[in-house]
């Protein structure tokens, strides 16, 4: 437990640490020409400040539960690349003064969120401020003095396709150590493989990242013609892609809440105990990332845990306390090919019947006769049989009893990798690094 919260300060620590070498930086580099660029640029500034403010406020929380600020990412890189400006004067400003801009605009932003109660998010906002500072030092100050990738798209110097393209590299460059820390991030948030994250990072949200990533430069091209006005006029594409992926995020969560219902038919029957299907699921996830599934198998994992005791419905009388651990195996058996029989009647869920019938198989048969037993159906065994021991109650006593009983079965019931994945996790929330909710938002 120690070694987990420690872990958890440690990249806190780490986490703040470069946020403050970053801004450092930024000082260093940039704070000599700050006065007059505030001056001679205020209404770029405003502009800039007020989008990413803005961009920041409108996070957008994915089915998986993590949030990104697609919107704030775009406005943040086109400070990187703005040169020219119709009706304003050129933006030439060191790369220092870009990041300074951006980390107030970050700061006012998380004041905001913490004045309405929301949390602050430091992981997204120094991945964003890293991916900035790498994208502003490679745009404003590679180079010799006069060929920098600024300069050639302020003088007109090299072909516009060429810089154009160049922009985009580095737009992409400095979004991928965005996604790289922020991934990183969640990956200690959640206690889940670092590698699993960073590929769920970029597979869940990849529209609008390549979307961010042609956004930047787009407005520092537009804005030697359209002024101020090529910000939002660029970043309309993107909004519309945005709310495409919030409707498509509100959907899914809808889709959860009808499974979530949908599971409360066996509480209300009184054939299992309150809230135990939420639990199992809740548990199962967190074991799925620590087993490094993909968004994709967790989600159908979870919906699996909320409807695994489904089958029930079909008993003359509840098994005492709802708990099947304790039934004999033929009766988990007909309660679980019930249940998958049920699921399979909604179309979409066949995946989700298979690992629900799979869930009674003991793991000997998996390891001595190779039946093709899903992993998720292994894991909900497991998080079934916890929550069934622990009656849901997180007593030291009874989790320990738990996790005792549990290994009475390792190797013969239960898979040793699943047991020692759900004593992670069970150690992780004993000591209060509790993983964000996983799964579809409420």
């Amino acid at each position: 437990m120690r070694s987990s919260s420690s872990g958890r300060l440690r990249w806190d620590l780490l986490v703040s640490a470069l946020g403050a070498l970053v801004v450092l930086y930024a000082v260093a580099t940039g704070w000599q020409d700050l006065g007059t660029t505030l001056v001679t640029h205020e209404r770029t500034i405003a502009v800039l400040v007020g989008t990413i403010v803005a961009g920041e406020l409108a996070r957008l929380r994915m089915p998986s539960g993590r949030e990104i600020a697609p919107l704030a990412s775009a406005s943040a890189l086109a400070a990187c690349f703005l040169g020219p400006i119709e009706g304003e004067p050129a933006f030439d400003v060191a790369a220092g003064v870009v990041v300074l801009l951006v980390a107030f605009a970050l700061a006012v932003a998380a004041v905001v969120r913490r004045v309405r109660g929301g949390a602050v998010g430091l992981g997204l906002a120094v991945a964003n401020l890293l991916g900035v500072a790498v994208a502003a030092e490679l745009a404003r100050e590679t180079g010799t003095p006069g060929s920098s990738l600024w300069d050639l798209q302020a003088t007109r110097n090299a072909s516009p396709a060429m810089v154009a393209l160049v922009m985009v590299l580095v737009a992409a460059l400095g979004m991928g150590v965005e996604v790289v820390v922020a991934s990183a991030s969640r990956s200690q948030r959640q206690g889940s493989p670092w590698t699993a994250a960073l590929r769920d990072e970029l597979e869940e949200a990849a529209p609008l990242t390549f979307a961010v990533i042609t956004s930047g430069p787009m407005i520092a091209l537009m804005a030697p013609a359209f002024g101020l006005a090529s910000i939002p006029a660029a970043l309309f594409p993107l909004a519309i892609t945005y709310m495409a992926v919030f409707r498509f995020a509100r959907n899914r969560s809808t889709y959860r809440q009808t499974i979530a219902t949908l599971s409360l038919l066996t509480e209300h029957g009184g054939y299992t105990p309150i809230a135990h299907a939420e639990r199992v699921a809740a548990t199962s996830v967190r074991i799925g990332r620590v087993l490094a599934l993909s968004e994709r198998d967790l989600r159908e994992l979870e919906y699996a845990a909320l409807l695994h005791d489904l089958g029930q419905i079909s008993l003359r009388q509840p098994i005492p306390g709802g708990a099947t651990v304790l039934a004999a195996p033929s009766d988990q058996r007909d309660i679980a090919a019930e249940g998958a029989r049920i699921i399979r009647h909604a179309e979409g869920l066949d995946t989700v019947a298979e690992y629900v019938e799979g869930q009674t198989t003991p793991y000997r048969l998996v390891r001595e006769l190779g039946e093709p037993v899903p992993l998720p159906s292994r894991i909900l065994k497991v998080a079934n049989a916890y929550d069934d021991l622990t009656g849901g109650s997180s007593d030291p006593d009874r989790v320990a009893a738990a996790i005792e009983r549990i290994h009475l079965g390792l190797g013969y019931e239960y898979d040793p990798e699943i047991v020692d994945a759900l004593v992670k996790v069970t150690s992780d929330v004993a000591s209060g690094r509790v993983a964000e909710r996983e799964g579809a938002s409420r």
